[in-house]
């Protein structure tokens, strides 16, 4: 099987979840599999899409499929659709932020893009929830210099869990009240300069290192490690689909054991 073309069980679980996303033509599964691994081999190789291999076919008709698919949300939708459905009794906070390369500024119209500048230059950071096994259950796209702490309520809304696991970036006084007022452990270290530290459950902070394990599975894919999109559509549409897949492996691993 060639190096870029999607496991058959992994198509398999896609193809399901594609087919109950509606507005897609799908009545043909091989152009839209043929598609789905352009995509993939922009996302796993960062190239341009001009430098698309000639078997996937036309690459500006594949670039426009693509753009298309991330205004209209298809790539959230094949993302969500996945997203495990089991009692949580434990998630994670984190971000990430990613290098933004010089041509992903300038998007038509003059908008902040989530794109930022810190010391690293232009930036974007990727705010995720992972549950316990470190599957990304949602996510949130700021410019780079945000403030982790600041959009970690936005990613808890909604969510039904009773520990809650982050770095010390996440100890504030108004995420702790937060926790408190929904009935959450907080299993989050004290920063170093509070003057009364707060304990915290040292054997389970232990399983942090899972949402750390996500971030370096997702910088695998080249186009999520170096930002040439110039919109955050585009750019959160490589994001989906490069979750949806980190998701999909982890279910049919843990479905061997």
């Amino acid at each position: 099987m060639p190096r870029h073309r999607l496991r058959d069980a992994m198509w398999a679980s896609l193809y399901a979840r594609l087919r109950a996303i509606p507005g897609i033509w799908k009545k043909n599964p091989e152009p839209l599999r043929r598609f789905i691994e352009a995509v993939v081999y922009v996302l796993r190789t960062g190239v341009a899409w001009e430098d698309l291999p000639e078997r996937f076919g036309k690459p500006n008709s594949v670039y426009r499929r693509f753009r298309r698919w991330s205004q209209q949300g298809i790539w959230d939708a094949l993302f969500t659709a996945g997203v495990p459905e089991d009692a949580l009794a434990t998630v994670m906070v984190d971000a990430t932020i990613t290098k933004a390369q010089r041509f992903a500024s300038g998007a038509r119209g003059g908008g902040e893009e989530d794109l930022g500048r810190s010391r690293g230059g232009l930036t974007s950071k990727i705010h995720t929830l992972v549950d316990h096994r470190g599957r990304p259950l949602c996510y949130l796209l700021t410019p780079g210099q945000a403030a982790d702490c600041r959009h970690a309520e936005t990613l808890l809304e909604g969510v039904s869990f009773a520990y809650l696991i982050g770095d010390r970036a996440y100890d504030t006084d108004a995420l702790r009240a937060w926790c408190a007022e929904h009935g959450v452990e907080a299993v989050i270290p004290a920063k170093r300069n509070r003057k009364v530290p707060i304990p915290h459950d040292r054997v389970r902070y232990r399983t942090r290192h899972r949402i750390e394990n996500l971030f370096g599975r997702v910088k695998d894919y080249t186009r999520i490690t170096l930002r040439k999109d110039k919109t955050s559509r585009s750019y959160a549409g490589f994001i989906s689909l490069a979750f949806a897949l980190v998701n999909t492996a982890v279910g049919q691993r843990s479905g061997a054991e």
